[in-house]
Parts: structure tokens; C-alpha cells; sequence
């Protein structure tokens, strides 16, 4: 089921980094918010319409929303930004030119890596830019028509939208006060980040596991607890992207990762060997032959019904893509069905980590 989420004020979504006053003056936000941000919230909302924390804890909704040690069949998939169309973090194999401004993303050529590149990257191929040009990581977003152009291979050139499109940074100063006098206390100054999303700016979000599912209600969200609503929708927002004409070329394809993904292994998934880059998902042999990588993600939060700091991940980004090699032969529609529109993060697949969809390579 589908929820449109809503917010009406400014959010605020921190990195996993520690973030102390008096030790730190400027907090770090990040937007979208991460998988598990929305998963707690909708958690949170779906545990007080069935009862009360009380409850929860002593294990009245065990099987869909768990309890504070387990979790039940809940999941999600998500948070995907919206404003009119769904829009995609830009793939991170593609790139935009420093001299032009023209808001779109440029293939850039994959090849097999050159033996006089010295360097840490060890798989078979990589990306070379052979275009003549300077050329820099895009900051912004495919809409849903866009994504599937680029899925399909089918243009050299896709537009893109930039952040400032969906939402501005306001920044907001504070101050520690003693709780006795009410005075400010020294050294206690503080800075944080402020996301206000422009005017129709939304989140889409696929809740799964309920027998049950509410039609609306008010959910607090973010680091301020801001007040946002959510409510089901009628539809399927993916349905564009479920038929993907996909042919193996070569043996090979692409996965894109639409939301961050926590693997065991840092960026690689647990069930790839580190030494030859092949392992086996889901009875398909693979090889991983080449990636484009975002900076990694530090990955936290806190359990509010435990009162303690949940464990702490280094993530891939969204906008992340592997490339991989067929090492059997296999029916493309198995690659579909194991990878397309699934959630493949080693950790927390459930809370939305690791959304991918398959591209074609040619």
C-alpha cells in the first residue's frame, strides 16, 4: 500500500555523526531523509492507532510491528521525493560538464581498465572520461520518465533537476540555557541546517506486512519532531517503471540503488567474494565488474523505546550503481524478478535500505 507523506514546516534530518554543543557548533543535515527515518516514524504512528508504547513494549503487536527487541513483518520501500512526478537521486555513473550549464547528465565511457592507471579501484572495468571536457558529479534529480530512459540505455544525454527545485536550507541558531536560571550558558552556541521543501513537494512511501492499513493520520518526524501527515494513496506511482524492456548484452547489467544501502562488507554486498568480485544471489552467478560509487554514509539514529543509540553503519549512497557480469547462463526475467524494484541491502532491507532497479548496459 502507498502513502503520500506531507510535510507543512521546516524538517531537520542529521548524518549518523556524533553532534555534541559545545564540542561541535554545526550539525550536518542530509535530505531525503533516510530509509529508516520514515520506517520509525510510520512505526511509531502505527503503534499509537493500535495502542499505546505500554503495549508495544510488552509485545501486544508482535507480529506486524514487533516489539523493542524484534521487529514484526512490517517493512517499506522508500522514501522516494515527489513534486508533481517521482524523482530519483542522479545516477552516479553519469556526469554533468563544468562549462555548460545545461542541466544534463552525460554518459561517460565504460571500459576495461587501462594497466598504467594506478590506483586502489580493482575491478575488471571502469568509467573514463574521454570527452574533453571538465566534467563533476550532478547534484539533483531524474524524474520517473528520465529514470527509465536511463534504465533502458536509451539517450547518451538526460536531463536532470537541481536540489534548490525541491527545497532550500535555512539556517538556524540556538544556544544552551541552564534549566535553573535560564541563562544562556557559555561556549554552548550551536548551528543546524533547516530543510524547507518548496510548495508541492512530497514523499512517497510503500507499506507492506499489515493486515490492516489506516487511511490517514499525523506523524512527527525529524530531528524537531515536526509535525507532518500521512495518508494512503490510490495507484501504483511505479507502475512506469515495472516493465522494463530488459536484454542482457554482453552478459551484462546494472543495478542503480534508489535509496542508501548498508552492506556487511562496506560497499560490497556480503555475498560477493573480495577477492574475485563473483558470488551467487539467489542461484545467479555473478561477477561485479565495475561500480560508481558515492561517499560513503554514516548510518545511526536512536531506539526510542530502549533509550540507547542504535548501531552505527557506513552506508553507499542512493544514486550508487554496480555493474555486474552474467557468469551462467541465466533467463533476464530471473535477474527482474531477484532484482528490480527489491530491496537487496545486507542490513535493514526491511526499513527500505538498498532499493534497486536494473538497467541495461550495451
Amino acid at each position: 500500500m502507498w502513502y503520500k507523506i506531507q510535510p507543512f514546516d521546516t524538517l531537520f534530518f542529521r548524518d549518523g555523526k556524533p553532534f555534541t554543543m559545545k564540542i561541535d557548533t554545526w550539525a550536518k543535515n542530509i535530505f531525503p531523509p533516510n530509509p529508516s527515518t520514515i520506517y520509525g516514524a510510520i512505526r511509531s504512528w502505527l503503534i499509537f492507532e493500535k495502542g499505546t508504547l505500554e503495549d508495544f513494549k510488552k509485545g501486544k503487536f508482535n507480529e506486524e510491528l514487533g516489539n523493542p527487541q524484534i521487529k514484526g513483518t512490517l517493512q517499506i520501500k522508500g522514501p522516494f521525493l515527489a513534486k508533481e512526478n517521482l524523482y530519483f537521486p542522479a545516477p552516479l555513473d553519469r556526469y554533468t560538464t563544468k562549462t555548460k550549464k545545461e542541466n544534463h547528465l552525460f554518459a561517460i565511457d565504460f571500459i576495461e581498465k587501462p594497466t598504467i592507471v594506478i590506483s586502489d579501484y580493482s575491478l575488471k572495468n571502469m568509467m573514463m572520461n574521454q570527452i574533453g571536457e571538465n566534467i563533476e558529479e550532478a547534484k539533483g534529480y531524474l524524474d520517473i520518465f528520465s529514470l527509465k530512459d536511463y534504465l533502458e540505455n536509451k539517450t547518451y544525454k538526460i536531463q536532470y533537476r537541481e536540489n534548490h527545485e525541491f527545497y532550500l536550507i535555512e539556517k538556524k541558531t540556538g544556544i544552551k540555557r541552564n534549566k535553573s536560571t535560564l541563562n544562556a550558558e557559555e561556549g554552548y552556541l550551536y548551528r543546524i541546517p533547516m530543510i524547507r521543501p518548496n510548495k508541492k513537494v512530497y514523499f512517497y512511501v510503500e507499506v507492506d506486512g499489515l493486515k490492516e492499513y489506516p487511511i490517514q493520520g499525523i506523524v512527527r518526524l525529524g530531528g524537531e519532531g515536526k509535525v507532518i501527515e500521512i495518508e494512503k494513496i490510490q495507484g501504483q506511482p511505479f507502475d512506469l517503471l515495472k516493465e522494463i524492456p530488459f536484454e542482457l548484452h554482453n552478459r551484462q547489467f546494472k543495478i542503480y540503488l534508489g535509496t542508501p544501502a548498508i552492506f556487511e562488507q562496506g560497499w560490497l554486498p556480503k555475498w560477493i567474494d573480495p577477492k574475485t568480485y563473483e558470488g551467487i544471489y539467489n542461484d545467479i552467478k555473478l561477477k561485479l565488474i565495475a561500480c560508481s560509487l558515492g561517499k560513503s554514509m554514516q548510518i545511526g539514529g536512536w531506539d526510542l523505546a530502549s533509550q540507547k543509540p542504535k548501531p552505527m553503519y557506513r552506508a553507499v549512497p542512493a544514486g550508487s550503481v554496480y555493474y555486474f557480469e552474467v557468469l551462467e547462463k541465466t533467463d533476464p526475467e530471473k535477474i527482474l524478478t531477484h532484482f528490480h524494484l527489491k530491496n537487496i541491502s545486507d542490513v535493514y532491507p526491511e526499513e527500505g535500505y538498498g532499493f534497486s532497479l536494473v538497467g541495461v548496459v550495451k
